[in-house]
């Protein structure tokens, strides 16, 4: 979450990263739990969304998806807090553990910010639009590798940029994705993200849906934005 003209430093390779990498966590059927969560001197409020579902943390098959998903994010430098399945496709998932796409994530920067916010989120929105280096490609390329060597792979990913902004607030960007899926087949998706802060926490919220046609995008960018709404109020931000 860097300028341009900063991008050599380790700290904007990892942030540069963070954002890209989350594209291949859309394969990974994830589960989280709602909670406040404390990092620093910020209180960061997540909650589902309308038409998604939260998990029990009593159940293990629960706890441990979670823990694969929380394992992965790290790669990108983030720290997951929540992530929730759509309700619909949770049910299926319960009955046959069919593939889950359409979810959302909520996770943090686990490093300070070391500027204020508002400019820190300004940087980031700044370095999207500017594109990955080859170096954060070839990290990238890596870590699809490693990913593929299992029974789904990502093939091919679109960026689709910065795709809304309200500066010094929120950054909206985007990926169209396309995946195959053991027992399943290939899967086209929509990867957005609304890169954000509370306090001097630096917040990530992603959403991954279906990819149909040419109206899925904005559909899913909607849908983002109605999702940053409800989280901004319930954690006193008034945009």
């Amino acid at each position: 979450m860097m300028k341009a003209n900063n991008l050599k430093g380790s700290d904007g390779l990892m942030r540069g990263l963070a954002f890209a990498i989350g594209i291949i966590c859309s394969l990974i059927s994830s589960v989280a739990f709602s909670e406040d969560a404390t990092f620093g001197s910020s209180i960061v409020k997540v909650s589902p969304p309308k038409g998604f579902c939260e998990l029990d943390k009593t159940n293990k098959a629960d706890v441990a998806l979670f823990e694969s998903a929380s394992n992965y994010v790290k790669v990108g430098g983030f720290s997951a807090i929540a992530l929730y399945p759509d309700c619909h496709e949770f049910e299926e998932w319960r009955k046959s553990k069919a593939f889950l796409l359409t979810k959302v994530v909520f996770a943090r920067y686990v490093k300070h910010i070391d500027r204020p916010a508002p400019q820190f989120t300004t940087e980031a929105c700044e370095y999207l639009r500017k594109g990955l280096s080859d170096e954060i490609k070839a990290r990238i390329s890596e870590a699809v590798t490693e990913f593929s060597k299992g029974n789904s792979s990502l093939t091919n990913t679109m960026s689709l940029g910065v795709l809304d902004e309200v500066k010094g607030t929120v950054c909206y960007s985007g990926q169209l994705g396309r995946g195959k899926i053991a027992n399943v087949g290939d899967v086209t998706f929509v990867y957005l993200s609304a890169g954000t802060y509370v306090g001097d926490q630096a917040i990530s919220i992603s959403q991954w849906t279906n990819y149909v046609d040419e109206s899925s995008i904005p559909e899913a960018l909607a849908n983002l934005k109605a999702i940053y709404s409800h989280f901004a109020a319930a954690n006193g931000k008034t945009n």
